[in-house]
């Protein structure tokens, strides 16, 4: 256990220390460029992945507590 804890600690300190060099493409990263013509755009598509991997999420989680929170009254009763 210490070990995996190990390497995520590490894994975790190399993603964070280049995370700067991990943007994408140049046409991508240039759309992210505060106060370029394109900034909007670029901010546009990263809210739109936001919420596309966040709506998934949520319907599991609200399916998870519906079912646990059933599965609590059903052996309570």
């Amino acid at each position: 256990m210490k070990t995996f804890v190990r390497v995520a600690a590490t894994a975790a300190v190399v993603a964070i220390a280049t995370a700067q060099r991990m943007v994408a493409c140049p046409s991508c990263s240039d759309n992210f460029t505060k106060g370029s013509a394109n900034a909007a755009l670029g901010e546009a598509y990263s809210w739109s992945v936001l919420f596309m991997l966040a709506v998934p999420i949520s319907i599991v989680t609200a399916f998870g507590v519906a079912m646990w929170r059933k599965q609590r009254s059903h052996s309570r009763a």
